[in-house]
């Protein structure tokens, strides 16, 4: 699993922090509880982007990267199988 910005692809470090506002203020990185402010609960459904600015959904930002050769692995697997 990978965490990037699904508009600008930035990938988030650990000392980026962000803020529930408004909300209770709380500042926390926000990968570390899946958009769930620690402080109030809230659940953030949009996060902002701190190389962009843009706001885009929490979820959007989770990529799972299955590399190539697996993925053409799985395709050929479910052809042997009749699946399509």
């Amino acid at each position: 699993m990978q965490i990037y910005c699904p508009l600008c692809e930035y990938n988030p470090v650990p000392a980026d922090l962000w803020a529930c506002m408004p909300g209770c203020g709380t500042l926390w990185h926000t990968f570390d509880t899946h958009g769930r402010c620690p402080g109030c609960q809230k659940q953030w459904r949009e996060t902002n982007c701190p190389a962009c600015a843009r706001w885009s959904p929490h979820e959007d930002w989770y990529h799972d990267e299955t590399p190539l050769e697996e993925q053409e692995e799985g395709v050929a697997a479910e052809e042997l199988a009749g699946v399509s």
